[in-house]
C-alpha cells in the first residue's frame, strides 16, 4: 500500500480533467502551493507509470491515458469520501444530533454517499450511526433507540411511518469458472433447487429472496453469513452461487471476481428501500433535514 497514490495528487489530476485549465489553477481550488501542486503530479506520473501531463509553452494539458486515469481517480475520491462520511457517522463517541441505525446494504453502499452530500449543506447537524440487520433496525425505531431507520425488507411494518430513500435489486452471481454451466434463465423452482450463499434470517436481503422462492419450498442455503464481504468471498471460490444487492456486487463485477447469472424475469428481486420512524416520537429538524434530503437525492 505505501505505492498506492497520493489523494491530493489524484484530486489535481480530477480538477484539471473536470475545470482547471492549469496546474497553477488546479493548486489554488485545492488549496495547494504551485511547486507541491507541480511535485505531486511528477511523483504521481512516476509511480503509475504513465505519461498523464503534457507540457509546452502554451501550458499543461491531459494526455488521452491523463483524461483516462482522471476518471477512475474521480471514483477513488468519490469512495473516499463515503469511507470518510461513513467511519465519521459510525464512532462510538460521536453523540449525533440525529442517530440513525441502517441495514447493513444500506450502511455500505448507500448511507455513505447521502451523508456526504448532506453535510455539505448542513454541517452543523452531526449524524450518529448504528448499523444492524432490517429486523434489529426496526426494534432500535420501536424502542425508540434512534430517530430514523433504514431498512430494506420487503414488508414494512405497519405501526411505523415510512418513506422511499431508494430502489435496489438482488441478483445472482458465482465465480466465472462457475457460471459457465449456466447459460440460460431459470425459473424460480430451478433457483429453489441450487444452494445459494445467503444472508441470515431478519436481513432484509434474506427476505426478499425467501418471499420470492415462498411458492415453491424456498431457498437451498449452501452458507449463510452475516457479512456481504465474507458471501462475495465465498462466491469467489466457487463454493456455490451468492444472492446479493445489485449495489453490493457492483465492484466484483466490474472487476470480473464473479458475474451475474441469468434468472426469469417471474422472480421478484426487486425491492424499495425505506426510512422509518416512531410515530411516538416527533422527528427533530435534524433528522426531518436528512430524511427530505434522502428523498430529494434519491427523486
Amino acid at each position: 500500500m505505501q505505492d498506492w497514490p497520493e489523494l491530493p495528487a489524484l484530486g489535481l489530476l480530477v480538477t484539471l480533467s473536470a475545470s482547471a485549465q492549469s496546474i497553477g489553477q488546479a493548486a489554488e481550488a485545492m488549496g495547494l502551493a504551485q511547486p507541491n501542486a507541480s511535485r505531486s503530479l511528477r511523483n504521481l506520473e512516476r509511480d503509475l507509470k504513465v505519461p498523464l501531463l503534457r507540457r509546452s509553452p502554451r501550458g499543461t494539458e491531459l494526455t488521452a491515458e491523463g483524461h483516462a486515469v482522471a476518471q477512475w481517480a474521480s471514483k477513488v475520491l468519490d469512495a473516499y469520501a463515503d469511507l470518510n462520511a461513513g467511519t465519521r457517522a459510525i464512532q462510538d463517541d460521536r453523540a449525533g444530533t440525529v442517530r440513525v441505525s441502517a441495514s447493513l446494504t444500506v450502511a455500505e453502499y448507500l448511507l455513505p454517499r447521502y451523508l456526504t452530500t448532506f453535510t455539505v449543506t448542513h454541517p452543523d447537524i452531526d449524524v450518529g450511526l448504528a448499523v444492524e440487520n432490517s429486523a434489529a433496525v426496526i426494534a432500535a425505531v420501536r424502542e425508540q433507540r434512534c430517530d430514523l431507520g433504514l431498512i430494506e425488507s420487503v414488508s414494512l411494518p405497519q405501526d411505523l411511518p415510512a418513506e422511499v430513500v431508494g430502489h435496489d435489486r438482488l441478483m445472482v452471481a458465482a465465480a466465472p469458472d462457475f457460471a459457465t454451466a449456466w447459460t440460460t434463465p431459470i425459473g424460480a423452482a430451478a433457483l429453489a433447487d441450487i444452494p445459494l450463499l445467503v444472508r441470515e434470517v431478519g436481513s432484509g436481503t434474506r427476505e426478499v429472496l425467501d418471499a420470492a422462492l415462498a411458492q415453491v419450498g424456498g431457498a437451498s442455503v449452501a452458507g449463510e453469513y452475516a457479512s456481504n464481504s465474507a458471501l462475495k468471498i465465498a462466491a469467489a471460490t466457487g463454493l456455490a452461487p451468492v444472492v446479493l444487492s445489485e449495489l453490493a456486487l457492483r465492484d466484483d463485477f466490474s472487476a470480473r471476481r464473479l458475474v451475474p447469472l441469468p434468472v426469469q424475469a417471474g422472480i421478484s428481486l426487486d425491492r424499495e428501500l425505506h426510512a422509518v420512524w416512531s410515530p411516538g416520537r416527533r422527528l427533530s429538524a435534524g433528522a426531518r433535514a436528512l430524511l427530505e434530503h434522502m428523498v430529494r437525492v434519491h427523486d
